[in-house]
């Protein structure tokens, strides 16, 4: 049975977790968009020496040895389900294939158990799994309640487990600001804000988020300063630069390539109007990542 209501942020969010990373084409046509979008080998030798002082780690939420992982999202989610030389199931697949499919992604109904303790399991065995956190905190936010119902811990504390997993992962960190700010801890979600935008690097899609959450949060300078770097490393979505448009803060100085190949067009029509300019122009559909 379809849910009748969804969390209001529900499709900003989503976005935000799934415009991060480009589309992964081996996944099955059945795969939702938001699928398509963003997705064991044991670590090695080497990354269980980096990760072990993180696992060993607790806190009031808990510790994050767990039986099976914990696993780093990021390492698995743009690789092949079936490992093309061993021909085994890839971690993130035999976790996501029992636990994580496409229904309880929604939140309408989960394959191994309750909505609450499928969501758990994933974002035990991957803390920083960005779409399990994305709908953990929409189940918080369609059920009301801090600790959603059949998880082991609050939505604030799968955010805090994914970071101290690893710090350094911007995108589950841009996701925890959008959670603090939809729960009016705007405080908190500005020094995560900060944070993120230290770690940003150069990822055009990531720094284009930061802009975008920067805006959620009124701080119109740093997305002015997220429009300027993400746009000028090639990034092509508008969103950023039509809500900075819309609020007049877009700067004038920045001319993106199409704007650049469309002026003469444009001059040139004005001059000599040609048949086809009384045609009316179809409406631009939402734009889709990936």
């Amino acid at each position: 049975m379809p849910l009748l209501h969804r969390p209001s942020s529900d499709v900003r969010v989503r976005a935000l977790a799934l415009a991060l990373a480009p589309a992964r084409p081996h996944r099955q046509p059945s795969r939702t968009s938001a699928g398509r979008v963003l997705r064991a080998l044991t670590l090695s030798i080497a990354g269980l020496a980096v990760a072990g002082a993180g696992v060993a780690q607790s806190n009031a939420c808990g510790s994050l040895q767990n039986n099976y992982g914990p696993h780093d999202y990021r390492d698995w989610k743009d690789l092949p389900q079936i490992d093309p030389v061993t021909n085994e199931m890839s971690p993130l697949q035999l976790v996501e294939g029992a636990h994580f499919i496409d229904s309880c992604e929604a939140l309408v109904r989960c394959k191994r158990g309750a909505i609450g303790a499928d969501l758990d399991y994933t974002l035990r065995a991957f803390p920083n799994h960005h779409r399990a956190l994305v709908s953990m905190m929409n189940y918080g936010e369609l059920t009301k309640r801090a600790k959603p119902p059949d998880a082991r811990y609050t939505v604030d504390c799968y955010f805090q487990r994914a970071l101290l997993w690893r710090p350094k992962d911007t995108i589950a960190r841009l996701i925890y600001v959008t959670y603090l700010n939809n729960n009016k801890r705007q405080a908190d979600a500005k020094r995560q804000l900060e944070e993120a935008s230290r770690q940003v690097g150069d990822s055009a899609f990531t720094i284009y988020n930061v802009g975008m959450v920067a805006l959620d949060l009124n701080e119109i300078d740093m997305a002015v300063d997220a429009a300027r770097r993400s746009y000028g490393a090639g990034m092509r979505h508008p969103a950023l630069k039509q809500r900075l448009q819309a609020i007049n803060r877009w700067p004038s100085d920045l001319v993106l390539p199409d704007d650049a190949a469309s002026a003469p067009a444009a001059g040139a029509s004005a001059a000599e109007p040609s048949p086809a300019a009384s045609a009316p122009v179809p409406a631009a559909s939402s734009a889709q990542v990936g």
